[in-house]
């Protein structure tokens, strides 16, 4: 089969036109959807306080509270709705919001662990068209990933979807934070997704948790493992150092996108989580265009980063202000964790000759 929505290299050099102008203008482009914090797994790593998949939450918007979001997301202009959790498919009304997502024209990517798809909701996934779906993956072998998920199983049952959606021709990504527990296995991880025909990208965030519990963080690989990791996939032609312009950003917070919590907060981003308001108190677009949350976001460029414009490791550093709000208690500030990630970048590069 074809994977639907493909993308050509025209309508991608089309779609970065059409941010970059979306960014100059404050238009919304993107949005993450977080629709509930249950979940059917108990990763110890996980960002969330998770809830049981048959926890009753009240709070949760109801699916006329999200189709009435999707028709503002609509009326604001937003192109993509990404779907997240907790899991997407403990939702009993998902495949309802979903379709009607598709129905306003969103284009729609999903995350999830995929435990829940059997052949039937791998046939009702294809009928929505997604553009693509991201599975959680965090081993090679059962022992490691079912060791994190906590659910003996897990690891089967995600492979199994993969292989699934595959077949019904659904553009599929294994993706793997990496962790102490299986940054050996990166090569293993990207074979398994080879295996079975789909993408595959990594990741070494591992943040607190949202609440402020830092928990998770004994997650993160040491530094020798680390170094290694960068050492194995990093090389002079796979990195290009951050140049300095005083209007360089390290990511695109609070231009284009947004994120929805369950209870209907809208939140900067994931990483950050800056509350700009709550669609049951006032219209999404009055929060998008005059919560002050926004322009005090925008301003977060290098040129206002003081400690980040004078820093010797700023070329190697993957910012995120969240983590620095979160970690270190000051988003304008240094983010350690950043820090300690240029400095292992640097080393590998160097080591491989870049300068």
């Amino acid at each position: 089969m074809t994977e639907p929505c493909a993308v050509t290299n025209e309508s991608g050099d089309r779609y970065k036109a059409i941010l970059l102008r979306s960014q100059q203008q404050h238009r919304l482009v993107g949005v993450h959807w977080e629709l509930t914090y249950r979940c059917n797994e108990k990763c110890t790593h996980c960002y969330l306080d998770v809830l049981p998949p048959g926890a009753k939450v009240p709070g949760e918007l109801t699916t006329e509270e999200a189709k009435r979001v999707i028709d503002e997301l609509a009326e604001l202009g937003a192109m993509t709705i990404t779907f997240s959790g907790g899991e997407i498919f403990v939702r009993q009304d998902f495949f309802e919001i979903a379709a009607y997502a598709r129905k306003r024209g969103f284009a729609v990517r999903l995350y999830t662990n995929g435990i829940l798809i059997k052949p039937e909701v791998a046939d009702r996934i294809a009928a929505l068209r997604p553009v693509a779906i991201e599975l959680s993956i965090y081993g090679a072998d059962a022992a490691t990933h079912d060791g994190i998920t906590k659910v003996p199983g897990s690891f089967d049952l995600t492979v199994r979807a993969a292989r699934l959606l595959k077949e019904r021709g659904i553009k599929v990504t294994l993706k793997a934070p990496i962790m102490r527990e299986n940054w050996d296995q990166i090569d293993a991880m990207r074979a398994l997704a080879a295996e079975v025909g789909a993408g595959w990208q990594y990741d070494i965030t591992i943040v607190p948790k949202h609440t402020g519990d830092r928990t998770p963080l004994k997650h993160r690989p040491s530094d020798t493992q680390l170094l290694n990791v960068f050492r194995h996939e990093l090389g002079p032609d796979s990195w290009h150092l951050v140049p300095y312009r005083e209007d360089y950003r390290f990511c695109g917070i609070g231009l284009t996108s947004l994120t929805i919590g369950p209870y209907g907060e809208i939140f900067s981003c994931v990483g950050a989580r800056v509350s700009a308001g709550n669609v049951r108190e006032q219209p999404l677009a009055a929060i998008w265009r005059r919560s002050p949350v926004w322009q005090e976001l925008t301003s977060l460029t290098l040129g206002n980063l003081p400690v980040c414009a004078t820093c010797e490791l700023r070329q190697y550093c993957v910012r995120c202000h969240g983590t620095a709000a979160f970690e270190d208690g000051d988003m304008l500030g240094c983010s350690s964790v950043a820090y300690r990630e240029a400095r292992l970048r640097r080393q590998a590069l160097q080591e491989k000759g870049a300068n």
